[in-house]
């Protein structure tokens, strides 16, 4: 059974909970968990964990979806790139659409179209396998690297 269609239990948290502390460490599990729960902030490195977070996003999507170049090109691996990236960078940053839109060079308009087509084809996983499949792992790797920064 696939992950997306099964329903988790409490045992099965806390078996992940086990995992992401023997992985990480009680110190590292803990301000990651805080941070994905909005209790803490990035406190006085703020905008320069911010900036590597976006960097990081940006460059492993490239990666995963197979792009050179920047997040402006118009093939498919571009805009699956490009909306992953944006919908990442909004869940792991305390960026507005506006502010993200200027990093980007892109409305705020075409910020939240990004983001919402995003939200779209992760609704339907079995029409976008490929999307998804990619997507999870780009989340994976930007929840460990989030953690090794904290």
């Amino acid at each position: 059974m696939d992950q997306e269609e099964r329903n988790f239990t409490y045992a099965d948290l806390q078996k992940g909970i086990d995992k992401l502390i023997h992985k990480f460490g009680v110190t590292k599990s803990a301000k990651l968990v805080n941070e994905l729960l909005g209790y803490t902030s990035f406190r006085k490195n703020e905008k320069y964990k911010e900036q590597l977070i976006v960097a990081f996003i940006t460059s492993e999507s490239q990666q995963l979806f197979g792009c050179k170049g920047s997040l402006k090109e118009n093939s498919k691996e571009f805009k699956d790139a490009r909306i992953a990236a944006y919908h990442l960078i909004k869940e792991y940053t305390g960026l507005s659409y506006k502010q993200l839109g200027k990093r980007f060079g892109q409305s705020k308009r075409a910020v939240i179209h990004h983001y919402n087509k995003c939200e779209e084809l992760l609704s339907i996983p079995e029409f976008h396998k490929k999307f998804v499949e990619t997507y999870q792992i780009l989340e994976g790797r930007t929840i460990q690297f989030i953690a090794n920064i904290n």
